[in-house]
């Protein structure tokens, strides 16, 4: 069984048709991009995943369960994560709070906390360096590695990125999608 199929769903913005027929799965360990133009429906397709968006038809099941009309705060509580183009981080708060924020919807010890913070410090060091530092001070780069630590904060199953390497440096953007890589493997 796949860990995410997606069948026949087609959603609009009032009447235009923003995605028609779309259908995939997703296997556990895998690591599935969606390509495609500007507008083409990526940001819509993960957005309707993550229980933003709904479809008019069609069905998305998650670890065998139908999610389609589950609510966003739900999913992530399920163990399905979304890392949203544009970062969206808490600006005024620090590096930490973030880190935090991305566990809220999960039910966690202390200890659990404490853990899963060192997990994201050890995967992105720098962000240990700067744990304290307001968010909307570091470079993109910075904030990018915030936003998918932030994200795996809820330790999901499956953690879908909207446009990982956007406004990066060619070479953070390797350093990214090495970083996707590892988090795979774990």
């Amino acid at each position: 069984m796949a860990l995410l199929t997606v069948e026949g769903i087609n959603v609009y913005y009032g009447a235009i048709h923003a995605i028609k027929d779309v259908s995939f799965s997703v296997e556990e360990g895998e690591i599935v991009t969606l390509i495609g133009a500007n507008g083409a429906g990526k940001t819509t397709t993960l957005q309707t995943i993550s229980g933003l968006l709904h479809s008019r038809t069609g069905s998305i099941t998650f670890q065998g369960k139908n999610i389609s009309n589950v609510h966003p705060h739900l999913l992530v509580a399920h163990g399905l994560a979304q890392v949203p183009e544009g970062r969206r981080i808490f600006l005024q708060m620090s590096v930490e709070e973030n880190l935090e924020m991305g566990a809220y919807s999960v039910k966690m010890s202390k200890a659990d906390m404490d853990r899963h913070l060192e997990e994201q410090y050890e995967i992105f060091p720098r962000l240990k360096e700067r744990a304290k530092q307001k968010a909307g001070s570091m470079s993109g780069g910075e904030q990018q590695m915030l936003a998918i630590a932030r994200g795996l904060m809820s330790d999901p199953e499956l953690l879908m990125l909207d446009e990982p390497s956007l406004g990066l440096a060619p070479v953070i953007v390797d350093d990214m999608f090495d970083v996707i890589v590892r988090v795979n493997k774990v």
